[in-house]
């Protein structure tokens, strides 16, 4: 979503328009919320197994990663003001790309982002069945086990899944346009509010665990006690992309500062929130891989109780809480893929066409979901192949093009952490990507 040319530092207008809609600017403190919804949500329920992944030094890529996002947004945010043609505000993401290096550099944008958007979103059906699954039922447990029989033969996971996109199939049709919906975005903050409370009440109240709140489905399993380990140097590429998909909200910061009411205090606020999203990783982190050890799974919730009680209760209704976030955000994430489209391409802007478009696509995620219905693995590959250049790479090169076009100085000590930040981006995307490619694989044996 484009946003507009900032004013002059001194005039504080009520509202602006923003792709042609009118609607009041941010202050700071609701930019602070968006940027916690933008980047707090499903991320965090992997995290806990990433650390089984990499290790407790994993941990420090908690930090370090939050870190280096949180420069490679400002960044970003600084080159929006370095238009070669003037002084004029460029207006989002790909237009930076375009600035620095043409066209090419904006399709290479759009390119990214517009994988992550189809990505994440299949992640949110893969999520979504998985949670409808264990929170109603299908697989022996959730709230309607005991009230409707569940035929054993029928592959439930596809059911769900197919349930799940003909829920969100609706609103992606039927609404041209989804602007920010506050609703959601409480509903987003509520649901990863509640996830934490529960994720981190269970793993003190469960631990140390025993063979009965191990969750293993194998039969053959013979239950030991966790174990744990300081670092795995062969997965911790993978946590490391399994990480930036946490902090994966670059893309939309263009878009959050232009609609702050005092827009130079983005990087104020920016602080905070990472401040804050770094120490509700931690806690979740620390929590989760403490009490599960080498037995944690992904997502997090799956090692909670599942039984009838009122333990079991409390977890499937979080997970049914997440389920239904995840469907209602969906629709935002598509819409978003598409909306650039149709107004690219007049043909898909009438009614049929449009509608044969984003049927298309939604079918697509739910064939892939079905096909590939493994949340981690798939998360990594995300995180690997498209986040790290989107919030590593392109960053810090459009950043160091448009200031040397500008010929402003630029520090050795920056240059260093630029490449640093480069390297680390395009090295452990890279092997993130061939670990969870190879994951994904052995997933299918």
């Amino acid at each position: 979503m484009d946003s507009l040319p900032l004013l002059e530092s001194g005039n504080k207008p009520a509202s602006a328009a923003v792709n042609g809609v009118a609607g009041q600017l941010a202050s700071t403190s609701a930019t602070l919320f968006q940027l916690l919804c933008t980047m707090a949500g499903t991320g965090i329920l992997q995290l806990p197994y990433t650390v089984s992944q990499g290790g407790w030094l994993a941990l420090t890529l908690v930090v370090l990663v939050g870190v280096m996002t949180n420069w490679t947004g400002k960044l970003l945010i600084q080159s929006l003001y370095l238009n070669p043609a003037g002084y004029e505000r460029l207006p989002g993401y790909p237009e930076i790309g375009e600035a620095a290096f043409g066209r090419f550099g904006y399709f290479f944008v759009q390119f990214f982002h517009k994988s992550t958007l189809f990505g994440v979103s299949t992640i949110f059906l893969v999520l979504a069945a998985k949670f409808l699954l264990e929170g109603l039922g299908g697989d022996g447990e959730g709230i309607l086990n005991h009230a409707v029989t569940f035929d054993p033969s029928v592959d439930w996971t596809s059911v769900w899944t197919l349930l799940s996109a003909g829920c969100v199939l609706f609103p992606v049709v039927y609404y041209r346009t989804l602007g920010e919906n506050h609703v959601l975005s409480l509903l987003g903050a509520m649901s990863t509010v509640l996830a934490i409370l529960v994720v981190v009440f269970f793993a003190i109240y469960l631990n140390p665990i025993g063979a009965d709140d191990a969750n293993m489905d194998d039969d053959t399993y013979v239950f030991s006690p966790p174990t744990h380990k300081l670092l795995d140097f062969k997965l911790f590429p993978s946590a490391f992309s399994a990480i930036v998909l946490s902090f994966g909200g670059a893309a939309t910061f263009p878009t959050i500062e232009g609609n702050m009411e005092k827009p130079h205090h983005f990087s104020k606020t920016l602080n905070k929130a990472f401040a804050i999203l770094v120490f509700l990783y931690l806690v979740t982190a620390v929590a989760g891989y403490y009490t599960f050890g080498d037995i944690t799974f992904s997502p997090i919730l799956c090692n909670l109780p599942r039984g009838d009680d009122l333990s079991g209760r409390v977890v499937q209704t979080t997970k049914l809480f997440v389920a239904f976030h995840v469907m209602s955000a969906y629709p935002i994430l598509m819409n978003a893929l598409v909306s650039e489209v149709e107004c690219k391409i007049p043909f898909f802007r009438s009614t049929i066409p449009r509608c044969i478009e984003r049927t298309t696509l939604v079918g697509l995620t739910c064939l892939i979901a079905i096909k590939v219905p493994f949340f981690g693995p798939l998360m990594t590959f995300i995180g690997a192949g498209c986040l790290t250049m989107i919030v590593f790479v392109c960053p810090v090169i459009f950043n160091f093009r448009l200031r040397a076009m500008k010929k402003m100085k630029i520090g050795a000590m920056e240059r260093v952490a630029g490449t640093i930040v480069v390297i680390a981006g395009l090295v452990g995307g890279s092997i993130g990507v061939a670990q969870s490619t190879t994951d994904l694989i052995n997933a299918f044996k």
